[in-house]
């Protein structure tokens, strides 16, 4: 699957693009410094191992300038019988031109065509461009009572990592059937 967004090629990654996905992570992750939570700024980034095995899985989408650079990346993967975004960044130079948007519109696609029924993600609920964000996607948060557990496992891990669980929110976007084939 592939798709046009403004001059960019949004697709899965291809191995070769994997090595730069980091860079493109930490540089998105220094908007933090200036939010309620500028220790999010510093928080390891995904590992080549960790990428090799998402992609494995089918699960890591970039979004791609006609210069070949990598201007935003989604991770997912299966989680509670929905699709979870593990990772989402677009690097500061490609920021509010709606990639991330575009992204998660490929990925809902996708998501649809493989039989999930939501999109799943965890942030923080107190960072404009986190949940605020989201919510304009379609987005909802889920009380605790409607978080499976695969969801408040990942939850935990967050909060081993540091990120304050007060301030962390994990939302749901359902997503509507695809049309059933014509006879």
């Amino acid at each position: 699957m592939e798709r046009s967004y403004r001059g960019y090629t949004l697709r899965r990654a291809l191995p070769g693009e994997l090595p730069s996905l980091p860079d493109v992570e930490h540089l998105a992750a220094q908007q933090f410094r200036h939010s309620p939570h500028p220790d999010a700024a510093e928080l390891p980034v995904q590992s080549l191992e960790q990428l090799h095995e998402h992609q494995q899985q089918g699960g890591v989408w970039v979004a791609v300038a006609k210069d070949g650079a990598i201007a935003a990346f989604a991770i997912c993967k299966p989680v509670d019988g929905d699709l979870f975004i593990v990772e989402t960044d677009v690097h500061p130079a490609h920021a509010r031109q709606g990639l991330g948007a575009a992204l998660f519109e490929l990925l809902g696609q996708w998501a649809r065509e493989e039989g999930y029924p939501a999109l799943l993600l965890t942030t923080f609920g107190d960072v404009p461009w986190n949940a605020p964000y989201y919510e304009r996607l379609g987005f909802r948060i889920l009380r605790a009572d409607e978080q499976g557990p695969g969801l408040r496992t990942i939850r935990a891990q967050e909060t081993q990592l540091g990120l304050p669980p007060e301030s962390r929110v994990c939302m749901r976007l359902a997503l509507a059937a695809p049309p059933a084939p014509t006879r």
